[in-house]
């Protein structure tokens, strides 16, 4: 039996009697190094969907691989500490990791985002490199928090919670290592926006992941905040990491259970089988 399910603790070994055992899943969370805040590290991003991924891995019979803790955070150019990546760069990166983790034997790769501006790109850049993998091989992009029911959502990241380094980060963090936020700093701020007549939300693609610097421009009066971090407690955090856990399970199940519906079909057009591009 391996000492740990977490890859980078792993020995080679260890990965093929996990796969020659009848294990092929593989969660890898993929991140951004960005401003949470005076009071968040950098690695938010990166902690929040590492921990899930173990915590949703022990359900899944998965392994944990090594997180990518860069991703597309151009919005937030300005701020001290960010790395961003160009597109290509980032798709390429994608389809070099999941190459390798087919290659090795894994069937199923989860790519679990913990970063908003990354989930276009990751959808993306699957389906550009789907035709490369093996027969059978599924990859499921998807950010940790797109199977929260509504009700969920609304307390952990929503426009009223707030959408950055606000209250539900905050709170896992805290909840995953309470050393790594400097709560002696935190502040609340919400930007000072004029009357829209739709919502935060609407303007989040097309005008702040479309227009670098333009988040940070925004957030930089309060640090990167969108929210209250100051009602941040790891009693909450414990909580909103048990909704997001449930919700990636359930999500990568009702994933399996569609596309076991879907193959027959969809596969047939794959470039060599019959069908078109």
């Amino acid at each position: 039996m391996s000492r740990s399910i977490f890859m980078p603790e792993m020995t080679h070994l260890e990965v093929s009697e996990y796969l020659g055992g009848g294990g092929s899943t593989v969660i890898v969370p993929v991140g951004s190094t960005e401003d949470h805040g005076d009071h968040g590290p950098l690695w938010t991003d990166v902690y929040i969907p590492l921990e899930i991924a173990k915590r949703a891995a022990g359900e899944l019979g998965a392994l944990v691989g090594p997180p990518v803790p860069f991703g597309i955070a151009h919005d937030h150019r300005g701020a001290p500490g960010v790395v961003h990546l160009r597109l290509d760069t980032f798709v390429a990166l994608l389809r070099d990791i999941c190459r390798s983790l087919t290659d090795t034997g894994f069937r199923r790769i989860v790519l679990l985002n913990g970063h908003y501006c990354n989930s276009h790109a990751i959808e993306l850049a699957v389906a550009q490199f789907a035709d490369e993998l093996p027969e059978g091989a599924r990859v499921y992009p998807f950010p940790y928090w797109a199977g929260l029911p509504p009700e969920q959502a609304e307390r952990y990241l929503s426009g009223s919670a707030g959408l950055h380094a606000n209250v539900g980060e905050t709170s896992i963090v805290l909840a995953i290592d309470e050393g790594l936020c400097d709560m002696e700093r935190v502040r609340d701020f919400t930007p000072d926006l004029p009357e829209l007549r739709t919502s935060p939300f609407a303007l989040l693609d097309p005008l702040f992941l479309a227009t670098p610097g333009s988040f940070w421009a925004l957030l930089e009066a309060g640090g990167g905040v969108w929210g209250k971090p100051s009602e941040s407690t790891a009693e909450q955090g414990e909580e909103f990491l048990s909704w997001c856990t449930a919700a990636v399970v359930n999500l990568m199940r009702d994933m399996e259970d569609v596309h076991d519906r879907l193959e027959p079909t969809y596969s047939r057009t794959r470039p060599g089988r019959g069908g078109g591009a």
